[in-house]
């Protein structure tokens, strides 16, 4: 199997963060206006007709996550036994998140087009995020770094997505969490 080059991986993306961001908020749907860059899309309320933008992330555990876990064939002990609970992964994968959001906060001050508002769609994509299944797992992750997300300027929201059972995980600033929806 090969990796997406960054261009298909970007259109799996924002069509991922399209449609889970509709299964939350039935009554926004989201249209692809434009592919740019700082933010990555502008998309459009079918509906309300106002545009936003979406600056996009995708957060694996490491650098070598792709390649090592998620391009090789499911190794055999997976396939019978699944992906081994390490609570300590757990907490390295939720600073990850937090370390991509900080980064992607400051870039987005420095010379991002603000003539839309503008979302952080945070693709959770790595296979230890299983065990973040709760909305009290990510109400957690909210409140031990309250101060980031109260401060997230200049985004509107910050959509977590691709969660276990195919859940969607909102912030705006000021509210500990906005929704929190797994699928079944």
């Amino acid at each position: 199997m090969s990796w997406p080059n960054k261009s298909l991986r970007e259109e799996l993306e924002i069509n991922g963060f399209i449609k889970s961001y509709k299964v939350t908020y039935p009554d926004i749907d989201f249209e692809i206006v434009d592919r740019r860059e700082k933010p990555d899309y502008i998309v459009r309320s079918k509906i309300s007709g106002e545009d936003f933008g979406v600056e996009l992330t995708s957060v694996y555990m490491n650098g070598r996550s792709v390649p090592d876990e998620h391009i090789p064939p499911i190794k055999e002990d997976l396939k019978t036994i699944g992906i081994p609970y390490d609570p300590q992964e757990v907490e390295e994968y939720k600073k990850r998140l937090i370390d991509a959001i900080t980064i992607k906060i400051m870039k987005a001050r420095k010379g991002y087009d603000l003539s839309h508002p503008i979302m952080l769609s945070v693709h959770v994509n790595e296979h230890r995020a299983i065990f973040m299944d709760t909305r009290k797992e990510w109400d957690g992750l909210v409140i031990a770094n309250e101060q980031l997300f109260d401060e997230m300027h200049p985004f509107i929201e910050i959509v977590f997505w691709n969660l276990a059972n195919g859940g969607i995980f909102c912030v705006k600033p000021g509210e500990s969490s906005e929704n929190y929806s797994p699928v079944s």
